[in-house]
């Protein structure tokens, strides 16, 4: 029973999301130190963890960022009914100053690492650890808040495509029902019997008068029958 909840609870939408973004987390992590590993095979098992667990701050706080990153791209799309927006240039300042921000604290981690010597680090100073840590950083950073940014995007897009095409059939759905109304207008059979009866009784009396009636009533009909007609291609009957 206790299993059974435990699944249900880990199904649930948020807990979802937070088990994928501590897996991503971890994951990036992983790379992080194997990166170190391949830059530095000498590297201790204490160096390894220390990177380890800075990689795991370091995009712990991303993943904190995250929900303010998709309120920007929300809030200032950069794409409003397919046509580029100025806000792309909000983005990239907005990007280019959270990666230039978020490189300090990293850099004085690592200041701090080269202090201790670790993983056989010399000593270096804190200007050039930032420097360091923003050049090896930025395009992680960059990549990241540019992903996020695009997805969003993406899922604005679609849902301006899925707006744009109902506005599109609502405007069909109107042009269709004016054009059977029109088409209802000009065929009035109570009119055209009408007619009919007129050009009866004006048959014997005045044959050219009669003829005439009957002349203007079949051009009415058939005036009519041709934007029936014209209707009905346009949105074809089921059978």
């Amino acid at each position: 029973m206790g299993g059974a909840q435990a699944v249900r609870w880990a199904l649930k939408p948020w807990m979802r999301i937070v088990l994928i973004a501590v897996a991503g987390i971890v994951a990036i992590a992983t790379l992080i130190v194997l990166q170190q590993w391949f830059l530095q095979p000498k590297m201790t098992l204490h160096s390894t963890w220390f990177f380890m667990v800075d990689g795991l701050i370091d995009w712990t706080v991303w993943a904190l960022m995250t929900p303010g990153i998709v309120w920007l791209a929300r809030r200032f799309p950069m794409f409003r009914k397919g046509r580029p927006q100025p806000a792309i240039l909000l983005h990239g300042v907005v990007g280019t100053l959270a990666t230039a921000i978020w490189s300090i604290p990293i850099g004085f981690i690592s200041w701090i690492l080269t202090l201790y010597r670790f993983g056989g680090v010399e000593p270096m100073a804190l200007t050039s650890t930032y420097l360091y840590e923003l050049q090896g950083r930025s395009f992680y950073y960059s990549f990241f808040y540019w992903l996020v940014v695009g997805v969003v995007t993406a899922r604005l897009l679609a849902r301006d495509a899925q707006e744009a095409a109902a506005e599109a059939a609502r405007l069909e759905s109107e042009a269709l029902a004016a054009d059977l109304h029109a088409a209802r207008v000009h065929y009035d059979p109570r009119g055209l019997a009408g007619h009919l009866r007129t050009a009866a009784e004006l048959a014997e009396a005045d044959p050219a008068r009669a003829e005439a009636q009957i002349l203007e009533t079949a051009g009415e009909l058939q005036r009519s029958l041709a934007l029936t007609s014209s209707v009905t291609r346009q949105r074809p009957c089921a059978a």
